[in-house]
């Protein structure tokens, strides 16, 4: 495949995954600035267990927006991986908040793909995208620091997700030791 045509495949993804996103109804939450602090939230894990983003407290959180049928955001789990294996001895940890329709479709992406970071179940992503965050675009990251501040938002023409731009940022914005 062209290059130029993998581009204008991956802005049509994006743009159909804004749609998705309005349409859905999200979007009553606040939209994530670099420098705001983030409310604590509650989210049920794909185990059924509850969790709040607090639990986090102490570490860097790459929280991660996506959904199954985005092609980008698919795209984007090798690098997300690769980050985790680099990155979590410096405190880095990963909190999908997906955005499927079903949680089965959910479960069985997570099991194929051996993706290791904890996930939020799609109800309980849309509560986080009603009520507490504005995510309009996927993928979008936002890393927190160990108080839940926006250290780094993407997705949307900011901070471009290509790996070596994440990694980059990542390095340069945790630190060397262990929390």
């Amino acid at each position: 495949m062209k290059p130029w045509r993998n581009s204008r495949r991956i802005l049509i993804w994006s743009l159909l995954a804004t749609l998705v996103a309005a349409a859905s109804g999200f979007g009553a939450g606040k939209v994530p600035r670099t420098g705001e602090q983030v409310p604590n939230f509650t989210f049920t894990a794909l185990d059924g267990k509850q969790h709040q983003l607090s639990e986090f407290d102490g570490h860097y959180v790459l929280l991660e927006f996506w959904a199954t049928w985005c092609e980008p955001c698919v795209n984007e789990i090798s690098v997300l991986k690769r980050a985790r294996d680099l990155y979590q001895t410096r405190g880095l940890e990963i909190l999908g908040l997906d955005s499927d329709r079903k949680l089965e479709t959910l479960q069985e992406f997570v099991t194929k793909n051996q993706v290791p970071w904890l996930q939020s179940t799609p109800d309980s992503t849309s509560v986080v995208m009603k009520n507490d965050l504005r995510i309009g675009w996927y993928p979008t990251l936002i890393l927190l620091d160990p108080q839940r501040k926006i250290l780094l938002v993407s997705g949307n023409g900011r901070i471009p997700l290509k790996p070596s731009k994440l990694l980059e940022e990542l390095d340069r914005l945790l630190p060397a030791g262990a929390p």
